[in-house]
Formats: C-alpha cells, sequence, structure tokens
C-alpha cells in the first residue's frame, strides 16, 4: 500500500509502537510487584512529559532539574498517587468494557500520532499560496466606518419633534464647523456610544437598525454633517470622516493567519492518512447477522 511506504507513516508507526511496547513493558514490571512503585529519573521525565503534553525529553529534563526540593516532593507524591489509583483501577479489571477508558486511550494515540505528524510537516511557500486561492473567501476584509454622531430622543417627544429639532441642529452644527471630536458636547444622551471608529455594518445596524446603518455607509468621508437618520430610539446627524470598502486582502496581509490555518489543514491532513495507516495494519472480518437470523434453520 502507497501510504505504508511514506516516511511520514514509518516514522509515525514507530512512534506509535514505541508507545505501545513502553506501556507494555510498564504493565509487565507493575505485575511482577504490584505493590512496589518505583519513583526514578525516568519515570519522573515521563510523568512531567505526559503531564504538560510536550513529548521533549530535553525540555522535560529542564523543567526537572529546576524544581525546589519542595516541588520535587509534590511531583513525587503526585506521581506516587497517580501510579496507585492506576494499578488497583487495572487490578479491579476496571480498564475492561470501559468506553470512557477506550475513549481515553484513543485519544492518547491521536495525540502522540499529532505530535510525530506535527515535527514532521512542512509548509512551502508554494502550499501558502495555493491554500490562500482556494481559501481567499475565508479571510475577507469586512467594510468599516468611522462616524459620530448627534443624537435626539424620540420616548419623550413625538418624532416629528425629534426630527424638527435635528434639522435645526445640522445647520447650526455645518455653519459653525463642529468637529468630530466636539460632537458629545450636542444632542442628548445615546445608549450606546457617541463615536464608532472602523465599525463594521453589522455592528453598527445592531446599535442603529439596518436602514440607519445602510444609509452611513452610503455617505462619503468628510466633515460634514447629515441627517437626519431615523433609528428605533429616535433621530440622528452623523457626520462620517473615514469608509472602507469590504475586499479580499493580498496573502502578504494575512500571511501569518494563513500560515497558521494551511499548516493546521496540512496536519490535519496527514494525521488521517496516518491513522488510515494503521487502521489499515488491521484485518477486518464482519458479522453483522442479527442473533434472531443467526439462530434461525434455512
Amino acid at each position: 500500500m502507497k501510504l505504508l511506504k511514506e516516511p511520514l507513516v514509518h516514522f509515525l508507526l514507530i512512534g506509535v509502537a514505541l508507545f505501545v511496547l513502553f506501556d507494555v513493558v510498564g504493565s509487565e514490571d507493575a505485575a511482577y510487584d504490584s505493590k512496589v512503585i518505583v519513583v526514578d529519573r525516568d519515570a519522573l521525565l515521563t510523568f512531567v512529559q505526559f503531564r504538560t503534553r510536550a513529548f521533549e525529553p530535553r525540555v522535560a529534563a529542564e523543567r526537572l532539574d529546576a524544581l525546589t526540593p519542595a516541588e520535587l516532593e509534590r511531583m513525587i507524591d503526585d506521581y506516587v498517587r497517580e501510579e496507585a489509583l492506576h494499578r488497583e483501577a487495572l487490578a479491579l479489571g476496571m480498564d475492561e468494557n470501559d468506553y470512557v477508558i477506550k475513549r481515553r486511550l484513543i485519544q492518547s494515540i491521536e495525540f502522540i500520532t499529532n505530535g510525530f505528524v506535527t515535527a514532521a510537516t512542512e509548509v512551502s511557500e508554494a502550499d501558502l499560496e495555493e491554500y490562500f486561492e482556494a481559501n481567499a473567501s475565508n479571510y475577507y476584509i469586512a467594510p468599516y466606518a468611522t462616524f459620530t454622531h448627534v443624537y435626539f430622543n424620540a420616548d419623550n417627544r413625538s418624532r416629528e419633534e425629534a426630527t424638527s429639532l435635528a434639522d435645526a441642529k445640522l445647520a447650526e452644527l455645518n455653519e459653525q464647523r463642529v468637529q468630530f471630536s466636539d460632537a458629545p458636547r450636542h444632542g442628548e444622551r445615546f445608549p450606546y456610544f457617541v463615536n464608532y471608529v472602523e465599525r463594521e455594518p453589522t455592528f453598527v445596524a445592531s446599535h442603529f437598525g439596518e436602514p440607519m446603518a445602510e444609509a452611513v455607509f452610503e455617505l462619503e468621508p468628510g466633515d460634514r454633517w447629515h441627517g437626519p437618520f431615523q433609528s428605533a430610539y429616535g433621530v440622528h446627524l452623523v457626520m462620517l470622516t473615514r469608509k472602507q470598502e469590504g475586499r479580499l486582502p493580498e496573502l502578504d496581509e494575512v500571511v501569518e493567519s494563513v500560515r497558521v490555518d494551511a499548516e493546521r489543514e496540512a496536519v490535519d491532513e496527514q494525521q488521517d492518512r496516518a491513522i488510515r495507516a494503521i487502521v489499515d495494519t488491521y484485518e477486518v472480518r464482519r458479522d453483522l447477522v442479527a442473533p434472531a437470523e443467526a439462530t434461525e434453520s434455512p
């Protein structure tokens, strides 16, 4: 089979085999004298690596050597407690037909295969460009706008009156060339914000409603006030100072995000292939005949 000829799969199978062998040998040693727990450096190094979920012996050794005497004693206590409870569970046969334990063992193998695959997987620049071209829509940069507004409440007065106040204020704001930063000095207190900086349409609509959000994004940036605009809360005058249309970015703008996603996908694909190679080493025999059917005579 082609997969079994690939170096990565060989590397992975050897790694998993060593892990299984370590587990078997460990079990045999425990069975030899199940009431003796040997705490040595190798045992603690393995314990550190499983606890940190990072199978790097050098790093584990550095962490172990950096422990204070008190921290070392706590680690030994944790190791002995875990080992004792594990052996008691095995002695009681709790590992047999326990689906939770089965799932944990499967997850352990999947975690180890992921570690091997991650270490052996590289994404080239060509792979990066190919991935980006195939998934460019995932990196779409939504439109956004920067604006401020002056608000007139329509709860404590009629909407017509609020609109009249806004009309009069609009003329005043433009005649006096009131700036973006001076907006809070005019109008009334709004339930949300006065200034909206680089906000997307969905966010603006959540505060002002779809109709007003659409109207705001149709404005041209500048130093003039526009309106009145209607929202569920009342009437608004708006100064839009910046607007960015939605667009698909160039690769160099989002290269780090693309690299992370491309590497994740490559690792997932390689892990799936490697696990399939492991599964393919087993013979599968199907016996799906229902018990009632199996006992019926022809």
